[in-house]
Formats: C-alpha cells, sequence, structure tokens
C-alpha cells in the first residue's frame, strides 16, 4: 500500500512538468513563424545561442553575407555547413551529417525552434537564449596555450 502512494505521489508530482511540456507543444503549433527576411536580418553575422530544458546546448554562428554556419555543441564539438529555406521549414545542411530541418517561431516574446520530419513537427523543441556577436571557436586548441614558457 506504502508503495502504491509512493508511485502516486511521483506521478502527481511530475504531472505539471508534463502538461507544461505539453502545452507548450501544443502552443506553438499555433504560433506564427519567423519569415525568412526576417530570420536572416536578425542572424547575419550573429551566434544564436539554443537552449533545451534551460541548458545551453549550442552556439550556431551565421557567417555574413553567406549561407554558411558553424555550429559549437555545449559538449565542444564543432560542424559546419549551409542552410537553406523549405517553406515553412529552415533546413541545414550539415557536412558529414545529416540534413535537419526546423521552423522558427515566436511565442510570447520568446524565439522557439521545432525539429520538422517529413514535413511534421516534432516535440523536439529549443528556445533560443540571445542572438548575439559572439565568436564560435571552433576547431583544434592554439598549441601556444600548452607551449611551456621559452624565455623568462
Amino acid at each position: 500500500m506504502m508503495r502504491k502512494v509512493l508511485l502516486t505521489t511521483v506521478f502527481l508530482s511530475l504531472l505539471p512538468f508534463a502538461v507544461v511540456a505539453q502545452s507548450l507543444q501544443e502552443s506553438l503549433a499555433s504560433a506564427p513563424d519567423i519569415p525568412f527576411a526576417e530570420w536572416r536580418d536578425m542572424t547575419a553575422g550573429q551566434t544564436v545561442v539554443y537552449e533545451i530544458d534551460g541548458n545551453t546546448f549550442a552556439y550556431e554562428a551565421y557567417r555574413r553575407g553567406t549561407n554558411r554556419i558553424d555550429i559549437r555543441l555545449d559538449s565542444g564539438g564543432c560542424v559546419s555547413g549551409t542552410w537553406y529555406m523549405d517553406e515553412p521549414a529552415f533546413c541545414f545542411d550539415w557536412e558529414d551529417g545529416p540534413l535537419n530541418c526546423f521552423r522558427h517561431k515566436r511565442l510570447d516574446g520568446l524565439i522557439y525552434v521545432i525539429g520538422v520530419e517529413n514535413g511534421e513537427e516534432t516535440a523536439d523543441i529549443q528556445k533560443v537564449s540571445r542572438i548575439a556577436p559572439i565568436p564560435v571557436q571552433c576547431g583544434p586548441a592554439l598549441l601556444s596555450l600548452f607551449i611551456p614558457e621559452a624565455f623568462p
């Protein structure tokens, strides 16, 4: 009996989180897409910082004047690629990786990115925490950081 009460309590304590997540996904389904020109203006020469569940996930740098991008995952790995519009989704063609498509939407003053597969929105939701001119550092670390000082 005690186990049943404990499991019920745990389930009920987690229920608000499921309702919030479901409500966000439902709300985003009818939220307006950010138009291509507006997204391009917001991101040209900028870095978009993405969050998943409140944790920074990635830094995506849009090279000014091109459709080239570099993304550094919070794990430290980097990938480069190109992006293009496939209405209503933005698709990212990563070097040595799969094609990923997303819709960019605005809801309650925030920007969300929703995964798209086979033309349908998925439960993959990322929040844009900021767009700023932050440099994205990809590639091997500078050797000079590891070379001991030769001259005092």
